[in-house]
């Protein structure tokens, strides 16, 4: 769901073009090109919609820029920015199915469609259109998810002969005499620039080596020695398939590397160990049942193993599914290709405001924890972190990496094996009346959503209180 600023700007984006496809027009008859005013205003409302389809093409491409300088300038995320490129890509089909059903009508009526319908401009400008339609269906969510490396290779070469046709569709037919093609020359720059300034990021990093550890039969951990980063990356495995253009969206877990594995520094002021049934689901024995109410990340004494210096590198925490992040677990190591730092001001610009607030509840389910550990390393106030995990694997693949960020005084309470109670969490968290509270989540969309939804409820009973969403959009 889009938050309540999202909702307001999609609602401009959505008006503005409604108004500006119907206002403006004035039939001057008679005149030797439309012979009845009817068919005069018809025509200039396809025409306006034609050229408004075109300037959205060229903003739906922006959007969808991970080098977008619009994020910058805004200081909005690249997820409200895929958001707004649907929506806008969404408009721009509607606008050209307009224009071209309001020209093929006027052509049928004269006459003169079996002549028209022959002409090179009019055979790109159905490229392009039916390009559009046949576009939108096969981006929606559940195929998105399914068959992401096939849609974004569908996606791009059906959005190159989008541009093409259109910019085809309009020099045939006017000549480059009104600079409707334009818009095009501007999409191709946009999309240029993305692409340039991706491998810019990339070759600067050069050529690296990951290293494959696995942790549990859902996650495992890769760690790639040399560079530095924070935010988020874009990873390419090239020796893994033939794809090699594919690449995938990461959050940096950390930015240190131990040769050998950190001792247990974590220390439990208070551990309890239930077999109570959950309301949301329940695991198949209680042993894999665990809540540590109060955990304390502050180290209380020395290790007693002993650790080498950190040296710098990137760890990523990945959750494999079908697909490449499968293949990753054949191997021990290989060679990667770095596209970063998507640096955290950039990908995450509400992080400057999060110390606006003296209080900091973080709720992460799963890997979703990488996200959250950059912003509860920067926070000043009172920090408390509910992290829900399947399996105990993943908090001890975990704990050199927990280590290396500034945890000191955070309360970390950990739910094994069962989903946490997020109204239960938020609630507490809210009756403590010790100064304004924001939330960030980060994890699955269903574990978002009802921490949304708690948020609101205590937000009604006039709680000073901010939801922050910390997620990649599909």
């Amino acid at each position: 769901m889009p938050t309540r600023g999202q909702s307001i700007f999609l609602f401009y984006i959505v008006a503005i073009n409604i108004i500006f496809c119907c206002v403006g027009y004035k039939s001057r008859q008679p005149n030797s090109w439309y012979a009845s005013s009817t068919e005069e205003i018809r025509s200039f409302v396809g025409n306006r919609t034609g050229a408004l389809s075109l300037v959205n093409i060229a903003i739906a491409v922006l959007y969808a820029g991970r080098n977008n300088v619009l994020i910058s300038l805004t200081n909005w995320s690249h997820t409200t920015f895929l958001l707004l490129h649907r929506w806008v890509a969404s408009i721009a089909t509607l606008q050209a199915c307009i224009h071209s059903a309001i020209y093929l009508y006027n052509y049928m009526e004269s006459g003169e469609h079996a002549t028209e319908a022959k002409l090179d401009y009019w055979v790109w400008g159905v490229i392009a259109t039916l390009g559009m339609v046949f576009l939108l269906p096969t981006s929606i969510l559940p195929l998105r998810q399914k068959f992401y490396e096939l849609f974004l290779v569908w996606h791009v070469v059906l959005s190159f002969f989008i541009v093409i046709g259109s910019l085809l569709h309009i020099v045939l037919r006017f000549s480059r005499q009104w600079g409707y093609e334009l818009w095009m020359y501007i999409a191709f720059a946009f999309w240029g620039f993305d692409r340039i300034y991706r491998l810019v990021r990339m070759t600067r990093n050069g050529v690296c080596k990951a290293h494959v550890t696995i942790i549990d039969e859902d996650y495992i951990r890769l760690d790639i020695p040399g560079i530095t980063g924070e935010g988020q990356a874009y990873l390419y495995f090239p020796t893994l398939t033939w794809r090699v253009w594919e690449n995938h969206p990461f959050s940096i877990a950390g930015g240190m590397l131990h040769d050998t594995p950190a001792s247990n520094t974590i220390h439990q002021k208070t551990s309890v160990s239930s077999s109570a049934s959950s309301a949301h689901a329940s695991p198949t024995s209680t042993s894999d049942i665990e809540k540590a109410p109060n955990l304390d990340i502050t180290p209380t004494s020395k290790p007693t193993t002993p650790t080498s210096t950190p040296k710098l590198g990137l760890s990523f925490i990945i959750r494999t599914h079908s697909g490449t992040t499968a293949l990753l677990r054949s191997r021990s190591s290989l060679p990667v290709l770095v596209e970063a730092p998507y640096s955290g001001s950039i990908l995450h610009p509400t992080h400057s405001t999060l110390n606006n607030h003296p209080r900091f509840l973080c709720i992460a389910g799963g890997v979703g924890i990488t996200a959250l550990l950059p912003l509860i390393a920067s926070h000043h106030g009172r920090r408390k972190l509910a992290w829900g995990v399947r399996h105990a694997s993943l908090l001890e693949g975990m704990r050199d990496l927990t280590e290396n960020h500034s945890m000191t005084g955070v309360v970390v309470e950990t739910t094994v094996g069962r989903r946490m109670d997020v109204q239960a969490l938020v609630e507490e968290e809210a009756a403590r009346n010790e100064g304004s509270l924001v939330v960030v989540v980060s994890g699955p969309p269903g574990m978002a959503d009802e921490v949304r939804l708690a948020v609101a409820r205590v937000a009604a009973r006039g709680c000073e209180i901010e939801f922050v969403e910390e997620s990649y959009s599909w």
